[in-house]
């Protein structure tokens, strides 16, 4: 598998929408912590926002061979990137429950991320 073919190509944007992910999720935790400055986590979870929905677009126009569980990873990294953005906007005003419900979803969207990584790459029988 080549980094050019479909399955490459979708192998590396899902590593980087869980990379985001990872970011998104860390510096939510240090912002509700009272560890990081407002302005410094909604401009990061906007970035991790905006690198989410580059992801999802760039494995959503491979050409996969399993267009099935090519749907299921754009539909999870679709809603991380929907979960970041609004968390950033929650940060922005200060409401701290949006926050938190922001951060609910962004928990759910990444175990869904992960199910779908492992559907998709799952060995084919």
């Amino acid at each position: 598998m080549t980094a050019c073919s479909p399955s490459g190509q979708v192998e590396q944007q899902s590593k980087t929408a869980a990379s985001a992910t990872q970011t998104a999720s860390l510096v939510l935790e240090s912002w509700i912590a009272g560890g990081a400055p407002s302005e410094y986590t909604s401009r990061t979870l906007q970035s991790a926002g905006k690198a989410l929905a580059d992801a999802g677009a760039q494995i959503q126009s491979a050409k996969s061979p399993e267009p099935g569980g090519q749907a299921g990873l754009t539909m999870a990294v679709g809603r991380l990137s929907a979960a970041a953005i609004r968390a950033a906007t929650a940060v922005q005003y200060g409401n701290r429950s949006e926050v938190e419900h922001a951060q609910q979803d962004l928990r759910a969207a990444a175990a869904d991320l992960s199910t779908s990584y492992a559907k998709y790459f799952a060995p084919k029988s």
